[in-house]
């Protein structure tokens, strides 16, 4: 497996992604932010962590996608709304594909399950 980039926190990790990444990245790092204000950011093998207790968020670049992961599994109802509107999907992640919009109603409804 690759080595990543060392980096101090998000700011540096955007600025770091690909360029196609970055756009997509600030967005899932203004909308966890907001949404789970209480959560701390930090740096774990070198990706943006986003935590709170036993629960975490994080945010990843790879070559043709970013991803969404959250600590706990994804509701079908979720995964499917997901995969119906054009975006892979895990037990906990969501992919967005570099060319495609963060779709932030869906994300929203990740972030809740954290609540």
């Amino acid at each position: 497996m690759p080595s990543r980039n060392k980096v101090t926190d998000t700011a540096d990790y955007v600025c770091k992604a690909a360029p196609e990444a970055q756009t997509i990245l600030t967005t899932l790092d203004q909308q966890v932010r907001t949404e789970l204000p209480t959560f701390t950011p930090k740096i774990k093998w070198n990706l943006p962590f986003y935590e709170q207790e036993s629960h975490y968020v994080s945010i990843a670049a790879y070559k043709v996608h970013v991803s969404l992961s959250v600590s706990v599994d994804l509701p079908e109802t979720l995964l499917t709304a997901a995969t119906t509107a054009g975006y892979a999907t895990g037990q906990k992640r969501l992919n967005i594909g570099l060319n495609q919009a963060v779709p932030t109603a869906l994300v929203h409804a990740i972030l809740a399950l954290l609540k």
